[in-house]
């Protein structure tokens, strides 16, 4: 395999990187490779798919990089779709070229790149393009609980603001709560509980979990979220419980 880290740094060397939001994501592209390779690995990828997985885990945001130089944020809804947009790096620019020799492969990886940040996964029928997918999506989320929990790095302390009635009730359902839906701050913090819902792989639930209980911890709660992480941890764990026994 190429060496996919030396392009990167390459890539970014264009990029402000004592700039905190973009080594924010440097950072969060390389703790996503380390993760996407760990799980490939558990999951019983063979030696192509465990590499194929590692490059989609370290260029998943390549998008992001430039939506920030010339959009100044992170939002897609005030921009532009950054996952889109990495495909338009990688394959419309040609960087994939410098990555990956295989050109069958090029159709995985575009899909489960576009598709990382998506609400729902685009139905296909190449089984290999889900598998990916699933995988990045899982640690993507994986990722970002310990980014706003463990490492702190954004401020996700709650408000006195109420949750609002909908968003409370989907996320005890155990459901995704759409963009559109959110209402303010404490809103968001919640969408970040519900991730647990759309996780793939049971195998990465028990991170998860932990991870979760960092962010709870540092989310000053004043019994807001209780009931939300109460019901979030239960779900998990029921479904460790269920892997463990399968």
């Amino acid at each position: 395999m190429k060496d996919i880290c030396k392009v990167f740094d390459n890539y970014l060397s264009n990029y402000d990187l004592n700039n905190k939001d973009i080594k924010r994501k440097y950072d969060h592209s390389y703790r996503v490779m380390k993760l996407s390779e760990k799980y490939a690995k558990k999951l019983g990828y063979d030696e192509h798919d465990v590499k194929l997985a590692t490059l989609i885990g370290l260029f998943h945001d390549i998008g992001r990089f430039e939506q920030l130089k010339i959009y100044g944020t992170y939002d897609d809804r005030k921009s532009i779709d950054h996952a889109n947009y990495g495909c338009k790096v990688l394959f419309e620019d040609g960087l994939i070229k410098e990555l990956w020799d295989d050109v069958d492969d090029y159709e995985i990886i575009k899909f489960a790149i576009e598709n990382h940040n998506k609400f729902k996964i685009e139905s296909v029928d190449n089984e290999k393009a889900l598998m990916h997918a699933k995988l990045i999506r899982d640690t993507d989320k994986l990722d970002i609980v310990y980014l706003e929990g463990f490492l702190d790095e954004y401020d996700v302390r709650s408000t006195k603001e109420d949750i609002t009635p909908l968003v409370k009730e989907k996320t005890l359902n155990h459901e995704e709560i759409l963009h559109e839906q959110k209402k303010n701050k404490n809103d968001s913090i919640a969408t970040t509980f519900a991730f647990a819902f759309d996780i793939n792989n049971d195998i990465v639930l028990e991170e998860l979990k932990q991870n979760y209980k960092y962010f709870y911890e540092v989310m000053d709660v004043n019994n807001k979220f209780e009931e939300i992480y109460n019901e979030v941890i239960k779900y998990i764990d029921e479904r460790i419980d269920k892997y463990a026994r399968n």
